[in-house]
């Protein structure tokens, strides 16, 4: 029982061998997995016993694309630093570039110089404007005064004493022509005292006729105190709409031009950083689009980056559906780098990716990403190696 027992093992692994797929060794074996699409076969592939180690070849990929950086904001000019070259290794914030930034400092300066014309003339304006209040301000007063002096000079008190005085004078003359017209004996009176009545009754009519005058004066005085009154009220009404006008303040276009020389301003600050070109992450320089002191066009492409920031990774290629059965994020894994065969890097999975562009009806692909453990090694994207994942603790 027991020869055949084992010419049935034995059988097995030779057919198991033939078809160039995992081979099952002892429990402190390792299976491997061959990675070559070019030796896989549509068969179906026995999966992997418990407890086993796949092992398969792969290299150091970044988990991001190559980016093409160039100058931002808009800006172009002369680039008159390059700082790097391709291969080399960058921390974030370095300096990769620079443009000729004098064209950038002259637009910085013109606008801080058209600003603070424009404060200067907005303060300007804002003194001319307080003037310009108190003077309205005091023509309304002055106007209102001489309103009211008017109103004062144009009582109706100085053409009532005239009219009193012309019914004075008036009685007064009818008194005297009543004394001169009446005989004093009988109907005889004295040529003297007739006289002296006479002339009585003559001052009489001069008094009434200087009372009619003074009462025409006063009635004159009248309408000419109402036509200076209508002047003077014309004046008041001139005064105050100038004053209402400027209730408002200063006129706006002054506060609109500090608006716009600010935003000049800050547009030109702004701009001023972007003649120099930062690493945005730690990164490895691929390659190098412009020539030193060559003249670059906004936007356009002057160094190539990798990103460095999250680390490189191990990255398999074309494990088959059958290969990646036992595989799951978080296992243990070591990666041994031809170029640093005595230095293994430990890891763990930390994704297994369809390949698409490799499917076919019978057999998917897979990549599977090991996040590797921080090291002092100078790792490179390209690196090849291996890597051995404990499926089973």
């Amino acid at each position: 029982m027991k020869a055949k027992h084992w010419s049935f093992i034995i059988v097995a692994v030779l057919l198991l061998a033939a078809c160039n797929r995992t081979v099952e060794m002892p429990a402190s074996a390792i299976e491997t997995v061959e990675t070559d699409a070019s030796t896989a076969e549509a068969t179906p592939v026995a999966p992997i016993p418990e407890g086993r180690t796949v092992v398969a070849d792969g290299e150091l990929a970044s988990p991001y694309p190559n980016l093409a950086l160039g100058f931002g904001g808009g800006v172009s000019g002369q680039m008159t630093v390059l700082n790097v070259k391709a291969g080399d290794k960058v921390a974030a914030g370095d300096v990769l570039a620079e443009l000729d930034a004098t064209d950038l400092l002259r637009a910085v300066a013109d606008a801080e110089l058209t600003l603070a014309r424009a404060k200067a003339d907005r303060d300007q304006a804002q003194v001319q404007w307080e003037r310009d209040v108190a003077e309205a301000e005091q023509s309304v007063i002055n106007a209102q005064r001489a309103i009211t002096s008017t109103v004062l000079q144009g009582s109706n008190t100085t053409i009532e004493e005239a009219r009193t005085a012309l019914e004075r004078a008036r009685k007064t003359e009818d008194d005297a022509w009543k004394t001169y017209q009446t005989p004093l004996f009988g109907e005889w009176t004295p040529d003297d005292i007739k006289l002296d009545n006479y002339n009585a009754w003559l001052s009489a009519r001069r008094e009434r006729e200087l009372a009619e005058m003074r009462l025409r004066d006063a009635l004159n005085a009248q309408g000419v105190r109402g036509l200076d009154r209508d002047s003077r009220e014309a004046d008041l009404a001139q005064a105050e709409r100038k004053l209402a006008a400027l209730q408002d303040g200063v006129a706006p276009s002054y506060d609109r031009a500090i608006e716009d020389a600010e935003r000049e301003l800050k547009k030109a600050q702004d701009a001023l950083p972007h003649a120099k070109l930062t690493a945005p992450w730690p990164a490895l320089v691929m390659a190098l689009s412009v020539a030193p002191q060559a003249q670059v066009a906004a936007g356009s492409p002057v160094v190539t980056l990798l990103s460095l920031e999250d680390g490189l990774r191990f990255v398999t290629q074309n494990l088959s559906e059958q290969h990646v059965a036992t595989l799951r994020p978080g296992q243990k894994a070591t990666v041994t780098l031809r170029t640093f065969p005595e230095t293994p890097l430990e890891g763990t999975v930390e994704a297994i990716v369809p390949q698409t562009e490799t499917q076919n009806a019978t057999d998917a692909r897979f990549a599977v990403h090991i996040r590797l453990a921080p090291t002092d090694l100078n790792l490179l994207p390209g690196l090849t190696g291996r890597v051995e994942i404990l499926t089973e603790e």
